[in-house]
């Protein structure tokens, strides 16, 4: 009986150090989840999700968010539609997230959508291609008329007052396409005799700006320029007139500071490029939901600058963005 006691208390006890090793494993095995806060979400819906001009407007987003503490979802149609980004805007609605962010390609179509994102209570900012009639937060971008204005004084400059000229724009229905194109005509009509020979759309794509300017070439030889209006189509006017063997005879004068636009103008391909900020863009337009979800109220336009860069600039204005980038870093 005594040696049979002395056994069980023996197994008994190996039981007990083995379960208890068990446990030991098991919780080290299984930590307890960390509770973390979670962050507020902000959907930034591009014109075309591929188009490397809003590669550009995300990392200005992104860098905001790393300093204001919130994820930006990058979304956006992989085609220009009206009716694709419309359905962006209603997905993030209902997904209930912090704030929107949207480009705006039809202000007629986009106003309902936007006064019923504002109405349930979610932050919208309109980004390079506003909405002003809608009730939408803010505007952040560029003043589109006044930077078609640009590009006309700019054609006057390289060509005179005399002769034909034919715009690519990303797009005939598309606001900001549109109030570009507007721009340039009242800017030459009031101040030269230039004559627009014809308008052709890219839809913002780079072959379809291509075929457009080769078009317009063949069928109007005497086009002393192109001036085309969306970050796309000056590289797709530059392949047409190097291809047709019309470097420095057919003036381009195109938007955005591509990394391919750039190096166009230092090979004497596209003549100028109005430059645009969609960085800052990007950038201001997180803070302004930020700001408004933290109690702060932020409305109205921001307007960012534009400038015109050249072959005589276009080293310093390199320069220049390096030493910006560096500092925002």
């Amino acid at each position: 009986m005594k040696r049979f006691l002395k056994y069980s208390i023996y197994y008994l006890s190996i039981l007990v150090f083995i379960g208890f090793n068990v446990v030991l494993l098991d919780s080290l095995r299984y930590d307890k989840p960390v509770e973390e806060e979670i962050k507020p979400k902000i959907v930034l819906i591009s014109h075309v999700y591929s188009n490397p001009y809003w590669k550009q407007v995300r990392a200005g987003a992104e860098k905001a968010a790393k300093e204001r503490g919130v994820i930006i979802d990058f979304q956006g149609p992989d085609t220009a539609s009206v009716e694709e980004g419309i359905r962006f805007i209603k997905m993030a609605y209902a997904a209930k997230v912090s704030g929107i962010i949207a480009y705006v390609q039809d202000e007629t179509q986009y106003n309902d959508v936007i006064n019923k994102v504002i109405d349930g209570g979610i932050p919208l900012v309109t980004i390079d291609s506003d909405a002003e009639n809608s009730k939408r937060l803010a505007y952040v971008g560029t003043d589109n008329v006044e930077a078609g204005r640009v590009g006309g004084r700019e054609v006057i400059r390289q060509i005179g007052t005399e002769g034909k000229v034919a715009i690519i724009m990303g797009g005939k229905t598309v606001k900001n396409q549109v109030e570009r194109v507007k721009g340039f005509k009242s800017y030459i009509d009031k101040n030269s005799n230039i004559v627009i020979a014809a308008i052709e759309s890219s839809d913002s794509y780079l072959l379809e700006a291509e075929l457009a300017a080769k078009k317009i070439l063949n069928q109007h030889p005497d086009v002393k320029a192109l001036f085309c209006t969306s970050a796309l189509d000056g590289l797709g006017a530059a392949k047409a007139v190097k291809s047709l063997g019309l470097v420095g005879k057919v003036k381009i004068i195109c938007f955005d500071d591509l990394p391919e636009t750039l190096d166009n103008i230092e090979k004497g391909i596209i003549t100028s490029t109005v430059v645009q900020q969609p960085y800052l863009m990007g950038y201001k337009a997180v803070h302004i939901i930020m700001d408004n979800i933290e109690g702060k109220t932020t409305k109205g336009s921001f307007i960012t600058d534009v400038l015109v860069v050249d072959k005589e600039d276009l080293e310093d204005y390199k320069i220049q963005q390096q030493r910006y980038y560096s500092e925002i870093q």
